[in-house]
């Protein structure tokens, strides 16, 4: 398991199936992580996936500003934002404070599918090396020898 353990998931109301169909596909990654996002995302989250994700406030009332606060905490291995870049609606969150705390924090920002996917196999590999790293620490103090320590 990676030190930082969590994932925030936003996604504009027409990407929202676009995130689903992708945890869909890698739920193994998404489960291994505590997932964070505004209510409406997580809801339909929870509802296609059964996953549990932990809701902010909505994005009606900025729930995506006290997700990008969680960045600067360096507990967040990953950020979902995945945008409509044709929607001008200003209900929907605002992604400009991610980019800042994002990348002062070298944290990565998925804002498309493309991204979102290089960044769902760079976590997956992140868990496998995790797994690796464990089974090797476990095999060497089961063949330690007892007069060495």
């Amino acid at each position: 398991m990676p030190d930082m353990h969590t994932i925030i998931l936003i996604a504009h109301e027409r990407m929202t199936d676009s995130l689903v169909k992708l945890m869909q596909r890698r739920r193994e990654v998404f489960e291994a992580y505590r997932l964070l996002s505004t209510s409406e995302t997580g809801e339909a989250i929870e509802s296609a996936l059964d996953l549990e994700v932990t809701h902010l406030f909505s994005s009606r009332r900025a729930g995506e500003i006290q997700l990008c606060g969680l960045v600067c905490s360096n507990s967040v291995s990953a950020v979902y934002f995945l945008r409509d870049p044709l929607n001008t609606n200003p209900a929907e969150p605002d992604i400009a404070p991610f980019y800042r705390a994002c990348d002062l924090n070298n944290v990565p920002l998925a804002t498309n599918m493309v991204t979102a996917v290089a960044v769902t196999h760079w976590l997956g590999r992140k868990l496998t090396e995790g797994q690796e790293e464990s089974r090797n620490v476990g095999a060497e103090s089961r063949h330690r020898d007892p007069q060495t320590v």
